[in-house]
């Protein structure tokens, strides 16, 4: 290892002060196993779990530019992925296996049970991801602001619901644009508090979009093996695929807010939940849309999937539906502006076809 690897690396290893029980977390974790080349974190997706090292070695790559090294970390109680698992953000690097692996699984529900059984263990365990969260988040900026100081002053980033505030900021900006914004009447809308929420956030994937520190942005989606859909099921036309529903999942409450409709904030959620979807085994993927987007949606890739409904938030919808498999390793990188500017010409042009046909229609109807 280079001199300038090494000196990185302790920007990467966690503070071998910090003491954890690795034992006794061994007890209430589930402990996996990964070959060398095994890929642990692949930079972008994001991550509802984390993993700490029992033992082995992994590369972590920020693949930052083609002369990049890669810098290994092997010491035991190693987090992986624990910025990603706090902040709801994307994953910062690619992490591999370098060495035959054992790590310790971490989830939500792990996170409750140690809260539950071990709170001291877990008051370690939060302090010493804090303390390399912390470190790991520092070079990070630091790093951004060398390699990239031509980066806009306001970047829009992608994160992953990972705390009530996260998803409250979610449930303002629908509450914001469905019933300040369009004047709708919402079923599930909480006037009080200024938020629409329902029961599919209880077990759905909520994505959040933030320039500047505001939320301007966001998506929901819930797969068909974990949530109850309801009447969706039905409007939506999902038990006609094969798929159905080990391998389907439906997006809702997709809402920009209106001064940032026309930027990337769509398209980089949309990006967000193809890449989680891929990674979860999603093939299909169901949505609902006003009329006047249609053509919008025709551009992305999705496909009429029953007849129109009354939606009872945004009124007549049209069931649409998305070959995963087919359109997700396109939809799953973030659109460049220029991508973005081609994507709005061709809906434009969906626009003009379907415009045409309506009126050859309408004319063969009265002759």
């Amino acid at each position: 290892m280079s001199r300038e690897q090494v000196r990185q690396k302790s920007l990467i290893d966690t503070r071998s002060n910090t003491f954890i029980d690795l034992e006794l977390l061994r007890r209430l974790c589930r402990q996996v196993r990964f070959e060398p080349g095994d890929v642990l974190r692949r930079k972008g997706q994001h991550y509802r779990d984390m993993y700490v090292i029992t033992d082995g070695c992994v590369g972590v790559n920020r693949e930052t530019n083609r002369h990049a090294g890669t810098l290994l970390v092997s010491d035991p109680g190693s987090p992986v992925g624990e910025i990603s698992f706090l902040r709801g953000c994307s994953a910062t690097a690619t992490v591999t296996a370098r060495a035959a692996t054992s790590a310790l699984l971490i989830d939500d529900q792990t996170l409750a049970r140690l809260e539950q059984e071990q709170p001291e263990l877990t008051a370690r365990l939060l302090r010493h991801l804090a303390e390399t969260a912390e470190e790991r988040t520092s070079y990070n900026l630091v790093w951004s602001m060398t390699a990239a100081p031509h980066a806009p002053r306001h970047p829009i980033e992608v994160h992953l619901c990972r705390t009530p505030d996260m998803l409250e900021s979610a449930k303002r900006l629908r509450y914001e644009v469905y019933c300040e914004e369009l004047g709708r009447f919402s079923p599930c809308a909480d006037n009080y508090n200024r938020i629409i929420t329902d029961r599919l956030d209880e077990t759905g994937v909520v994505f959040i979009a933030i320039e500047d520190g505001e939320t301007i942005g966001t998506l929901r989606g819930n797969a068909s093996r974990e949530s109850a859909l309801g009447v969706l099921e039905e409007l939506y036309g999902m038990k006609a695929s094969p798929h159905h529903p080990q391998a389907t999942a439906i997006c809702t409450k997709f809402i920009v807010k209106k001064s940032k409709r026309g930027g990337l904030a769509a398209m980089k959620l949309i990006s967000a939940m193809v890449r989680y979807g891929l990674r979860n085994g999603i093939k299909r993927c169901y949505i609902d849309t006003i009329p006047v987007l249609l053509p919008y949606y025709k551009a992305i890739g999705f496909t009429t999937a029953g007849p129109k409904f009354l939606h009872l938030e945004n009124g007549p919808s049209i069931p649409m539906m998305l070959d995963v498999v087919k359109h997700g390793g396109r939809l799953s990188r973030e659109s460049a502006p220029r991508e973005y500017l081609k994507l709005i010409m061709k809906a434009q042009a969906i626009k003009l076809v379907d415009s045409f046909i309506g009126c050859v229609r309408a004319s063969r109807r009265h002759e």
